[in-house]
């Protein structure tokens, strides 16, 4: 594929992404939000204005942030495992997310339980990726770890909501992901945060390359590998836990924005990086938008939403996954 056809392909995804944060903020479930557009323009303490500036922003730039740290993720995980069927959670982050989250409401009543399901995050990650040898690491260590916590947490998860019928309700609503709206770090803190994040994120895209090589050709160089996969693991641990306190714990993003990418712009993955970052935002964005406006005025929770539409796109590439992730 020659380089105009990569720019331009990223051309397209990058106006995909701009009318999918146009209706996030500006859309409603009447019109496609030409008043609030320029509602934008003016400043002023009306109910729109204060919608936006209140509601609509913040949550487009969670959205944004989720999606973007999802795909980087699934990117990282499907290079290191050589699996393009793996995805950001296979570290144990969402059953330690999920645990955290349904603790926050068994004893605090929090409403910043998005704090609890990221701290819950870090910890199952940490644990998974410890136990997982950091002097002999081995992937296929990392993944049977990973699978059996999930396994454990999530029936432990099971079982705290079953004990708790009163709360079962607003843990299952949780559990489903959405885009939080807690106020315990700014919105200024969370950028500053989510850019230092895609900053040494993208100081390792070229170690991506490297790993795609053989092994056999580099057996002289295993530490140099081990050390590359250690990190990049870490840090899809560390985007897959920005995501979750951005907009708790959604599937799918993570598997098929990689798989979507690969097929657009092939396997190097300095284009890959750019490709991921809009297309899985752009993912959200949009299922962000139908949720809240499908059957208005309730909302659908945003990872069911997801679901409806990763599920379908996930079996095609189940089925196809022997065309996409060959170089």
């Amino acid at each position: 594929m020659n380089k105009f056809r990569k720019i331009l392909i990223i051309i397209v995804l990058f106006l995909i992404l701009i009318l999918s944060l146009y209706l996030a903020m500006y859309a409603g479930y009447k019109d496609f939000g030409i008043n609030m557009l320029c509602k934008a323009f003016n400043i002023s303490e009306d109910t729109d204005s204060i919608i936006l500036t209140v509601l609509r922003y913040p949550r487009a730039l969670k959205a944004l942030i989720a999606g973007c740290c999802l795909a980087l993720a699934g990117m990282f995980m499907q290079s290191v495992s050589k699996n393009p069927l793996a995805e950001p959670y296979i570290t144990g982050i969402s059953s330690g997310a999920g645990l955290g989250i349904v603790l926050s409401i068994l004893f605090f009543n929090s409403s910043n339980y998005s704090v609890f399901g990221f701290i819950g995050a870090l910890l199952s990650s940490a644990i998974v990726i410890i136990f997982s040898g950091l002097s002999k690491f081995s992937i296929t260590k990392l993944i049977l770890i990973g699978l059996s916590i999930n396994i454990f947490v999530s029936s432990l998860i099971s079982l705290i909501i079953l004990v708790n019928p009163l709360k079962s309700y607003m843990m299952m609503l949780i559990l489903s992901g959405g885009v939080t709206n807690n106020e315990v770090i700014s919105n200024k803190a969370l950028i500053i945060l989510f850019m230092i994040l895609m900053f040494i994120t993208a100081f390792f895209i070229p170690k991506l390359n490297y790993l795609r090589l053989d092994s056999d050709l580099l057996s002289t160089d295993k530490k140099r590998r081990y050390f590359y996969t250690l990190i990049i693991i870490i840090l899809a641990s560390l985007l897959t836990s920005l995501s979750v306190f951005s907009a708790g714990i959604l599937g799918f993003v993570g598997i098929i924005a990689p798989q979507i990418s690969r097929m657009l712009l092939g396997q190097d993955y300095r284009w890959l990086f750019i490709s991921n970052i809009l297309i899985g935002s752009s993912l959200i964005l949009i299922a962000d938008y139908i949720a809240r406006t499908v059957i208005y005025p309730l909302q659908v929770p945003l990872g069911l939403v997801i679901a409806f539409i990763g599920a379908p796109v996930f079996v095609f590439f189940l089925v196809k996954k022997g065309d996409i992730f060959s170089d």
